[in-house]
């Protein structure tokens, strides 16, 4: 979508130096970029208060617990009032006023036609699982407004002591960005601006990239520019990554009040990503990198870079950019080690060729291996993780065969499932469709996949798929595993 606004004047304080930034080129996504006293903080509050009832603010340090405050009602849905809680850079009722907003919203809901409405509450729940994949979330309409579900245990969570200060920090920012899009769609307000303010404080760098990828989601989905204040090039690499030309960057310095948005390019991309540190620094003291070739294959292997076997550092390209990611870390790592130990693997789906060694390239550090299934899709299908869902092959056909009615124009093609060969058939069109059909608990495909690779190295079937990765992921002999992958049943 493109931005709502591409210029904006935009007071100046006085212990700055006065008069005016003007801030060109805005983009969708702009982001902030300046060290602190630089003035981030007040440009969001003062474009803010230009126009309150179409730009929300949100603060840095947030605090209190997740439950619900009545006396809070008014201050949450009035623009006005709402503005006015939020003038400083800290809010100790942060997380009360967000969980009292779900009223506000399903208040402001029941005032509307039904068939005006353009947007359903479910819409925000799969949102909500591109941020906290390990929790379901149902907004409800009575108190508490909302059940946080842990899927490891099935857990209600109803305090902030039960989530790490990283998934509060998510659960409490998720939930201001999704109700204030809500509303602003409720209202039939066009133009919104969500003005967030350093959202990576107190989060961790694998969760800034779930942040990211939920940003990104809610700015095409809801229709609103959003501007960004950080000092995280992890989140702005990751932001990079999942925007893509949707994304600018300004520049605060000095006395410049002229602030044009620089488009975020590939040399930016490059630069960021290795001043992420964990990305590239990462593997230089020992963890390995893996390259994958988009977002879908970089949401299922960074939950085995999270979980505790697997070393791994991931890093996601787009399609064809992949081999110049390779050459240049093949070169990084060139220069900077005389060791030449096998330091990553660019993974490639299984229907593409393997670019072979030559003397340009010879893959002495980051080595190019292949899937040994049509794609990371396939996967989805294996044995091992259709297990875990509590399905045979044969069952879980019956079963998308059984629901394939309910899916419009992708029913013949969820049928024909019964028909191909579901290592190296083509599932990718259909693949979200399965997956709500056949997880009850309704997480993304790549969620699950990930999480089936991060809780064990992957035997039988599953590990087949793979192919040679396996091996540089889990380096373990075949003898400890479970079960004899050279098996033609392992195979099929």
């Amino acid at each position: 979508m493109p931005a709502h606004h591409t210029a904006l004047s935009v007071a100046r304080p006085t212990f700055i130096g006065g008069g005016q930034w003007i801030v060109r080129k805005l983009n969708a996504i702009t982001v902030l970029l300046g060290r602190n006293g630089s003035g981030k903080s007040v440009m969001l509050r003062e474009i803010r208060t230009q126009d309150p009832a179409k730009r929300h603010y949100i603060v840095p340090e947030r605090t209190g617990d997740i439950s619900f405050d009545a006396g809070l009602l008014l201050e949450v849905i009035d623009s006005g009032r709402r503005a006015g809680r939020s003038n400083s850079n800290f809010s100790a009722s942060y997380r009360q006023e967000v969980v009292t907003r779900i009223q506000g919203y399903y208040t402001r809901r029941g005032t509307k036609e039904r068939a005006k409405l353009d947007h359903d509450p479910k819409d925000m729940l799969h949102l909500m699982g591109f941020l906290l994949p390990d929790f379901t979330i149902d907004v409800k309409a009575e108190n508490p407004f909302y059940d946080l579900i842990r899927v490891r245990d099935g857990a209600n969570v109803t305090s902030v002591s039960g989530l790490s200060s990283g998934e509060s920090q998510l659960l409490s920012l998720g939930l201001d960005v999704l109700t204030i899009a809500g509303i602003w769609r409720l209202d039939y307000l066009k133009g919104g601006m969500l003005l967030i303010d350093e959202p990576d404080a107190h989060i961790h760098p694998d969760l800034q990239i779930k942040l990211a990828d939920f940003l990104c989601q809610v700015e095409e989905k809801f229709e609103v520019q959003i501007v960004i204040a950080t000092h995280s090039t992890t989140l702005l690499a990751a932001l990079a990554q999942f925007g893509g030309e949707r994304l600018s960057v300004v520049y605060l310095a000095g006395d410049r009040t002229d602030l044009p948005a620089e488009p975020f390019g590939p040399v930016m991309k490059e630069l960021t990503a290795f001043l992420g540190g964990h990305l590239l620094l990462g593997p230089l003291f020992g963890a390995p990198v893996m390259l994958v070739e988009g977002d879908d294959d970089y949401r299922v292997w960074v939950h085995v870079a999270r979980g505790s076997h697997a070393k791994l550092c991931v890093m996601p390209c787009n399609g064809e950019e992949i081999r110049q990611y390779q050459r240049t870390l093949e070169r990084l790592f060139a220069a900077l080690s005389e060791n030449t130990k096998l330091r990553g693997i660019a993974l490639l789906d299984g229907d593409k060729p393997i670019p072979q060694p030559d003397a340009n390239n010879p893959q002495n550090f980051v080595r190019f291996h292949a899937l040994a299934c049509h794609e990371t899709e396939n996967l989805y299908l294996s044995d091992e993780v259709l297990t875990t869902l509590g399905f045979t092959w044969e069952q879980a056909l019956q079963r998308i065969v059984d629901k394939a009615g309910e899916y419009g124009q992708k029913a013949n093609e969820l049928r024909s499932l019964a028909t191909i060969d579901r290592r190296h058939g083509e599932v990718k069109n259909v693949i979200h469709q399965v997956a709500e059909i056949l997880d009850c608990k309704k997480l993304l495909w790549s969620m699950r996949l990930g999480k089936v690779l991060a809780e064990r190295p992957p035997t039988g079937m599953l590990r087949a798929w793979l192919g040679s990765c396996a091996e540089f992921v889990w380096p373990l002999p075949l003898a400890h595993l479970s079960v004899d992958t050279t098996s033609p049943a392992a195979q099929t």
